[in-house]
C-alpha cells in the first residue's frame, strides 16, 4: 500500500494532509478511538469540516482512495 500512499501523497499533499498512525504506539489511541480502528491497514478520509468522507480497511485501488480524496476535497 506504500506505494498507492505516496502516489496520493504526491498528487494531493499539497491541498490536503497524509498522516500514518503506528497502532502499537500508545498515542495513537485517540485516534484510533476517535475513527472507529477495526483492522490494517485502516484508511480514513476526513475533509476539512471533520466529516468522515470515507473509513475502508484492508488492501485499497489507487483509483478508490483517490475517488474518495476527491470527495474530502469537494466538501470544503
Amino acid at each position: 500500500m506504500k506505494p498507492v500512499v505516496n502516489r496520493l501523497a504526491e498528487e494531493f499533499g499539497d491541498r490536503m494532509e497524509f498522516k500514518a498512525v503506528n497502532v502499537l504506539e500508545a498515542d495513537s489511541k485517540e485516534m484510533m478511538t476517535k475513527y472507529n480502528f477495526v483492522g490494517r491497514p485502516q484508511f480514513v478520509i476526513v475533509a476539512s469540516n471533520g466529516e468522515v468522507i470515507a473509513s475502508r480497511n484492508g488492501i485499497q485501488t489507487y483509483d478508490r482512495l483517490k475517488a474518495d480524496i476527491e470527495a474530502a476535497l469537494a466538501k470544503r
